[in-house]
This record gives structure tokens, sequence and C-alpha cells, in this order.
């Protein structure tokens, strides 16, 4: 991939840059990915076009979901987060008035996060900043990204500041995290497949005075058209509400969509003026490839979904996370290069379930005809009533059902089929559990479950893993302190009676899966994983 740039006599070249990896875009994902590789060792430079991070500015992204903060634990901020923000127990349906279901977070069982966590993107960026900077980092504001082009063992970018200076930087590696009219995308000449709009939305932020739950996260649909109303503390709420060409985002606006589409005879309250309003068209689009060459994109610069469901910023999360270990182990040395092919595989998959899980609840709220309402109606209800609504979807809303191992058919069907600890599953509470362990969260972690009926093989298998894998690797032995960082059980609910042992990425995502009799997929892991420097000798 190369694409041709003039410098222009202007440019004032610099040889090289301390900074192995230039980080395009100083939003939520931009500066998670930053903080992600500074806690890793690896120094990025931040740069933006805009002229800094705007306190209190209204936003559409005002959900994040239990995964994203297990994801961004390590990075020190989550409980700044929830502190921050107000928390929901869980998502309430209902048609034409008539509650047909609800989705509870607060009994999942397996992440110490069981809230929807309702902050406004500003407040993210706030805490985030801040972090940033405790770790050593910045921000370059008025700083943007005139061209790019690739040689090959480099990124070679111009910057242009406000002034009109103008700076040649050669880097390792370049991410683009510049949102959906991505700059990046555009000079490396990555497609953006972007579908049909499908529906406009009206949105506002609007204080209610009235008897409307503050503690879940309402879905009105209705034969005059679909409602998502979010408690977002103080008796203020967000209106997300499908209109025609014709409307505005005004009050009267948001207090018709109160009184018609919830069905109820007697107004939930009284709507007050809007504090924020805005109108957006649903546009979903993915980058023809996440990765080109040297320069990776991240976030809506990858991928745009629709906002049913509130994914798309928790979406870009996962993809820094997902990327910045991988780079840093790269960038340092301790990985194979080989690695940051998995970049594009894993999230392209990722984003492909989500985004088909958003549109699909972004259809289902636009259906009219009466006999499919009624027949999505009967679905949900059956649905709630046997257990299957919460069972399916709690997972699904909170993003802790996301699976990177190879397909094993649908993602609905691997919550039944496939209870057990698989390659590419999610550990439960290891974001807690690796706190117990040390490391630096580049290794991945050495995950020993409990001796259970058979401690002799147990103890085989322990002596032979601990003498043999490399001595950086943070271990984690559930019959250790980490107990008490697992108290539903989770762990040892998925991991059954039987002593194993279990590699597990720094994201939380199971590499290997070794029995007490068979170690050799530890090992196999690790061969793939480690530079050849680091690579294992032949196991013993």
């Amino acid at each position: 991939m190369t694409v041709p740039a003039s410098v222009g006599t202007g440019a004032a070249a610099r040889p090289a840059t301390p900074d192995p990896v230039l980080i395009v875009g100083a939003g939520p994902v931009g500066l998670v990915l930053a903080c992600e590789l500074l806690r890793r060792g690896v120094q990025p430079r931040v740069v933006d076009r805009a002229p800094g991070q705007v306190q209190g500015r209204p936003s559409k992204a005002i959900l994040v979901w239990p995964r994203t903060l297990e994801l961004v634990h390590g990075s020190g901020i989550a409980e700044e987060m929830t502190g921050s923000g107000h928390l929901l127990d869980g998502v309430r349906f209902y048609s034409d008035g008539r509650p047909l279901g609800a989705v509870h977070l607060t009994r999942l069982a397996d992440t110490p996060y069981t809230n929807i966590l309702m902050l406004p993107q500003w407040k993210t960026e706030q805490i985030l900043l801040a972090r940033l900077h405790a770790l050593g980092g910045a921000v370059e504001w008025n700083t943007e990204l005139v061209s790019v082009r690739e040689e090959p063992d480099r990124a070679v970018a111009v910057l242009r500041r406000l002034d009109g200076a103008e700076e040649t930087v050669r880097v390792p590696w370049l991410v683009g995290a510049d949102g959906a009219h991505s700059t990046v995308r555009k000079l490396i000449g990555v497609p953006f497949n972007v579908t049909s709009p499908n529906a406009t939305f009206a949105v506002g932020d609007c204080p209610v005075d009235g008897d409307l739950d503050e503690r879940v996260l309402h879905y009105f649909y209705s034969r005059n058209g679909a409602m998502g109303v979010g408690p977002l503390g103080d008796r203020v709420f967000r209106f997300a509400v499908n209109i025609g060409p014709d409307e505005k985002p005004v009050r009267e606006l948001f207090q018709a969509a109160l009184d018609r589409r919830t069905g109820r005879t007697e107004t939930f309250g009284r709507v007050g003026d809007p504090v924020w309003t805005a109108v957006f068209t649903v546009r979903c689009a993915v980058a023809g490839r996440f990765r080109a060459g040297r320069v990776f994109l991240v976030g809506d610069a990858a991928h745009v979904l629709s906002p049913a469901g509130g994914q798309g910023m928790n979406t870009g999360i996962q993809d820094a996370v997902n990327l910045a270990w991988k780079l840093a182990g790269v960038q340092l040395g301790r990985f194979r290069a080989q690695l940051l092919d998995s970049y594009d595989r894993e999230r392209r998959e990722a984003v492909a379930q989500v985004s088909a899980s958003t549109s699909m609840q972004t259809r289902w709220g636009l259906i009219r005809t009466p006999a499919k309402a009624a027949a999505r109606d009967a679905l949900v209800r059956c649905a709630a009533a046997t257990g299957v609504l919460q069972r399916g979807l709690a997972p699904l809303f909170s993003q802790t059902d996301l699976y990177y191992g190879p397909q094993r058919g649908s993602r609905f069907g691997r919550m039944w089929r496939y209870p057990q600890a698989v390659v590419g599953g999610r550990l439960p509470y290891l974001a807690r559990l690796a706190g117990t362990a040390g490391g630096d969260g580049l290794m991945p972690a050495l995950v020993l479950s409990r001796a259970g009926a058979e401690p002799a093989r147990w103890s085989a298998l322990r002596r032979r893993l601990l003498a043999d894998l490399p001595a950086d690797l943070p271990v984690i032995e559930l019959d250790g302190a980490a107990r008490s960082q697992d108290p539903t059980a989770a762990l040892a609910d998925l991991l059954g009676s039987k002593p194993a042992a279990l590699l597990v990425r720094p994201d939380g995502h199971i590499s290997a899966v070794a029995e007490a009799h068979a170690p050799e997929p530890i090992y196999a892991a690790l061969q793939d994983l480690l530079a050849p420097a680091g690579v294992l000798g032949t196991a013993k």
C-alpha cells in the first residue's frame, strides 16, 4: 500500500521519532489505545485536529457496557467511570404500552460490572485524558494529518499544525482513530462500504417531571413508531424517536412521543425544554480492511453501527484493546509480527456480530404491520417467560459473549452449547484475577484450575508448566488468592472439576486449554505467540 504524498518545500523533516506509534484521533477509542500502549511500555504520539477536549459537550455516545469496563480496568479507570455516571439495572421492552419483557444486567454472574453505565462521552474523554497524562502521555491538539505513505519498515506521515507549519513523521505504526469521516482511511484508499439508510431519529436530552423509571433503559415499540428512553440522572432522559422527513427535535415532539408511543392513557410525565438535540439517519458502514500494511483503523474509522443498543463506542474500545497488547508486544520484540494479522480477522468478525444484532434491534423497533408486530411481541413474551430473553440478551448487550475462536455455529448457539472454557472464549473476572498475579499487562497469563479429584495429576501438570514456561509469565492459581476474586463461582462452573491449565490473553480471551495429561496446547500457543528469541525449547 503506497499513497503518493507531496510533502512540499515548507515541510520540516524529522529523520525519526522516538514515538513508535502515531495515533490520529483523540476521542475515547484513540485515548484508550494510547493508555493501553503506555501501560505496556510503548510511547504513542497522539494528534487531533480539534482545538481541545470540550467539557460539558453533549454527545450521542452515552452508554458504557460491562465488557468495556472490564477492558479498561487494567488502565485503572473503570471505577472512576462508574463513580462518575448513572447506573442502570437493565433494559425493559414495551409494545403499545404493554410490558413485553426485561433484561437484568444485575443478574450477570460472570463479571464484576453488573450495570449499564450512562456516562456522557465528554466525561469518558476527561477521565481518559487524565489517565493519559498520569501515564506520561499527551495530546497534540490543532494538529491534522495531511498525507501518509508506506515504506518497507515504516509509515511516513505529514502533520500540519494550526499555524500552517508541517512536519514529516516516520513511525513503525500509524493508527486511524479519527471517526466515521476518517482522513486516515481515505488517504490509504480503504473503501467504506455503506448500507442504505432506513430510518431517521430525533435525539434529545430532556428533563421529565413524572414517574418514568430512572433505573432502566426503556424501549417502546408502537404503531406510532419506535422510541428509546435512557435515564441520565437527575430526572434528565435521553430520547431517541424515529421521525418523518419534516419533523424537528423540539420539546413538543418528545412530549408527543412520550404520550403516544408508550401506549398509556396517562402520560409518564411532562417533558421539559431539551438541553440538547440532534437529528441523525441510521447509517451502517464497514471498512474494506482494518489493516493496510503498517496502518490500522479502529473505532468509527473502521465501522459505523446502528445506534440501537448503544454499542458503537464500546465496540471501538474493544478494537483499541485488541490492537494495543498485540502492537505493544510486536514493537517491543516480544511477539511475532504475524500476530498483528489477527486484528483484522478477529475484530471484523466481532463487528459483524454486533452490527447484525444492532440492525435487528432497529428493524424490530420499526415494524408497523400489525401481523408482524404481533409475531414480534409474541416471540419476545415467550422468550421472557422461558428465560431465553435474559440468558440470550444479557450477554449480548453487555458484550461479555464475544468470542474469538473457531466458529461453532451462531452467536446465540454458542451460549447454550459451549458453556465450558473454549479457545477464543472470554475468561470471567480476569481483570481482577490478574491483580493477584502481577505482570505488566503484556504477557498472557497462565491460569491453573483447582486440583479437584486428581491432586497427583494436577501437581505434575503444575510442576511441568512452571518449570518450562517463561519466568515473566503471570501465573494465576485458583486454589490461591485468586479464589476471592470469583465471588459467584463463575470460574469454577466454567472450568469444571477436572484439573486444567489455560493460557489467557491480556484481553481476557483464552488462547489454549490443556488437560492435566496433555499440556501441549499451552506450548503450541506460546510457540505461535512469542518472537524467536523468546520461543520455548522442545517441551519436556
